[in-house]
């Protein structure tokens, strides 16, 4: 029976016959018997296990008294791993006999036995498994020895916290930083002070200290329940806090956030932040460094932070002229995230400086309830003040009201587009309006696009301002300034008209992508993408542009028509894909193809597959996308895909193969036949 021909492992999947791969499994080829093997795994159930457990057992009793090679040694290997997924108790016996030795495998292949067997063990919950790894640990620790780490789950990952920390110093510093992060996946405070010394160390990488502070994030209480601990631990992140790597700073200051002390401390960085002048020139002093940590804490989690009465602390940071503008703008941050009305009141205060007023205007986003009636009210008063900072102010109040999407600002805002009034609280307006979506200001936005007179700085705000609210008129303004002589204000028109599904602005959009710069190009080819399907004959048209333009171009060529269902898209992302250009284009055109389910995108996904230039990873992109199709011819270039891994194959290809195969078993039922 075994010496008959058979119906290949792929097939047998896709029926879901468990049966017939039980069998198969047994074949004394190694390829079909270690692919009948994996398929197994994915399947489940009883009689696979029962399977894989004899097929294991044949091979535990064979190795011993017969040379084996990579083939031979592949379906001991393949039932090894699935007898691990599927978590099954009885093989523990098996797989501990096959750790002993004694077998005739090569030295260079009882290894990869090794490591898949205990890593089956680990699978399954057995604490051998984890007592092998930590034995290798304290010996001679490889990169493998720290990914089984890793997998260690419930009691086994609580029993290895300890002699993890044992071996700690055996892993640096060339496996410090994945041992870190296997220290933070075991979420127990055992770890915190090595955590906290490897931080705070000056021997640590920038890596490495990186990853202890994010290690410390992932414990699930406070790390430190003792006087001695909590001081250690507040001079540490303290320190840390102000180190000159503002990523360190802020990862501590999370840490610090944590426990009541450490926000205290936190606080205290906020009220204490220097002008910046003691730093060297091009460097942020340590006060400031801190400072920044600490409100980006606020801003990002401002729960534990709102009984600190920490409102009128940041108010006289966001006040104070004299401190850096970067910690001022997270200031006004901070405040728009914790609320209130005195957050409000002092955010009102700060509206009228022009080097913070945007970072203002959009901390009023953050408020429950924003002062829109004051912002109003300033909105209108551009007296207030003296003339020039009553501008400023009504400026930061048309920025915070365009945000806010206030309707009733409209005709306010619409008011402010006086030509007498001052150039930047008119840009304000007109970008308050397109946010706003105020329909009566198209017109007077389009006069001030065509008006000669007008800076183009201030039409390019108002070109985007028209192609926002849309109106079906405004359509030759923008097509008008896509001729303009002025780079942003075209720049500008290209971004708006991807809004007019008309054959005009699809037209011009087509001119722009072959006739500008990348920039304004790439602005074109986006806006043909939302326009869709009226645009794929023009997208199309481009590819025989695309070779010459710069990758970035051919990429967003890509996503334009990746955003255009239909058969015309699949014929251009076909030629994508056969074309003269480098793979990540054409591996962008594989994952619209394969997000698209048309039939008609077999062939050239096929094509990709097969052309030489496909690096092997990406192959695995054509093979799913192919699995999704109903198609016969698909299903037969996945089951030839499967059959053509060998042992030596990298194993993420073999997953990615059998991967393929369960998304078209699913697709067809082939569960579970028995």
């Amino acid at each position: 029976m075994l010496g008959m021909p058979h119906k290949g492992a792929a097939r047998l999947r896709i029926e879901g016959d468990v049966e017939a791969l039980a069998r198969l499994v047994l074949h004394p080829d190694g390829t079909p018997a270690a692919q009948a093997a994996a398929l197994l795994a994915d399947i489940g159930g009883r009689p696979a296990s029962d399977a894989l457990l004899r097929c294991a057992q044949r091979h535990e009793e064979l190795c011993r008294i017969e040379s084996y090679d990579d083939e031979r040694l592949w379906p001991l290997l393949e039932a090894v791993r699935g007898l691990g997924r599927l978590r099954e108790d009885r093989a523990v016996p098996l797989l501990l006999r096959l750790l002993e030795g004694g077998t005739r495998i090569p030295s260079y292949l009882t290894y990869r036995l090794e490591i898949t067997v205990i890593r089956a063990l680990i699978d399954i919950g057995a604490p051998r498994g984890t007592g092998l790894v930590l034995a290798r640990l304290a010996e001679n620790p490889e990169s493998a020895d720290i990914a089984l780490l890793g997998e260690l789950k419930g009691p086994e990952a609580r029993a290895a916290v300890v002699p993890v920390l044992a071996s700690l110093w055996n892993l640096l510093p060339g496996h410090g930083v994945p041992a870190v992060r296997v220290l933070g996946g075991f979420r127990d405070a055992r770890t915190a002070p090595a955590l906290l010394y490897l931080a705070g160390s000056t021997g640590s990488s920038p890596e490495l200290r990186r990853g202890a502070l994010e290690a410390l994030m992932e414990l699930p209480e406070v790390p430190w329940d003792t006087p001695r601990r909590v001081r250690n631990a507040t001079d540490a992140l303290w320190r840390l806090v102000r180190h000159p790597d503002r990523e360190t700073a802020r990862l501590a200051a999370e840490v610090q956030a944590r426990t009541a002390d450490g926000r205290t401390s936190l606080i205290g960085h906020i009220r204490h932040v220097r002008s910046g002048h003691d730093a060297p020139v091009g460097e942020s002093s340590p006060f400031e460094t801190a400072c920044i940590a600490a409100c980006t804490v606020v801003r990002d989690k401002p729960g534990p932070f709102r009984g600190a009465d920490l409102q009128p602390v940041l108010r006289r940071v966001l006040l104070a002229g004299a401190t850096p503008r970067s910690v001022r703008q997270l200031a006004a941050e901070a405040l728009g995230a914790l609320g209130g009305e005195a957050a409000a009141e002092a955010l009102l205060d700060a509206l009228g400086d022009d080097r913070i007023a945007d970072a203002v205007a959009a901390a009023f986003t953050r408020l429950p309830r924003p002062p829109v009636r004051q912002l109003l009210e300033l909105l209108t008063d551009a007296a207030a003040d003296g003339a020039v900072a009553g501008a400023g102010r009504s400026r930061g109040a048309a920025v915070a009201l365009g945000l806010l999407r206030c309707a009733e600002a409209g005709p306010l805002l619409l008011d402010r587009l006086d030509p007498e009034g001052p150039r930047r609280l008119r840009a304000a307006a007109a970008d308050a309006l397109g946010l706003i979506g105020h329909r009566p200001a198209a017109g007077p936005l389009g006069a001030l696009v065509t008006d000669r007179a007008e800076a183009s700085s201030l039409q390019a705000r108002a070109v985007r301002a028209v192609g926002l609210i849309g109106a079906p008129e405004s359509l030759s303004v923008l097509l008008a300034a896509a001729g303009s002589p002025s780079e942003a204000v075209r720049m500008r028109a290209a971004e708006a008209l991807g809004g007019f599904s008309t054959a005009e602005a699809v037209g011009r959009l087509g001119a722009l992508a072959r006739e500008e710069g990348a920039d304004i190009a790439r602005a074109a080819l986006r806006s043909l993408g939302r326009i869709g399907t009226p645009a794929v004959p023009i997208l199309s048209e481009l590819i025989g542009y695309a070779p010459e333009w710069p990758a970035p171009m051919q990429r967003t060529l890509v996503e334009a028509l990746a955003q255009c269902p239909g058969s015309e898209t699949t014929a251009a992302l076909g030629r994508l894909v056969d074309g003269p250009f480098g793979e990540e284009v054409r591996v962008g055109a594989v994952q619209a193809l394969g997000n698209g389910r048309d039939p008609r995108s077999v062939a050239p996904l096929i094509r990709f597959l097969d052309d030489p230039r496909t690096q092997y990873f990406y192959r695995g992109l054509a093979v799913r996308a192919l699995a999704r199709l109903d198609d016969e011819a698909a299903v037969q270039r996945v089951v030839a895909y499967f059959e053509d891994q060998r042992s030596y194959t990298a194993g993420s290809y073999r997953h990615q193969a059998r991967e393929a195969l369960g998304l078209i078993a699913a697709r067809r039922g082939g569960h579970t036949r028995p």
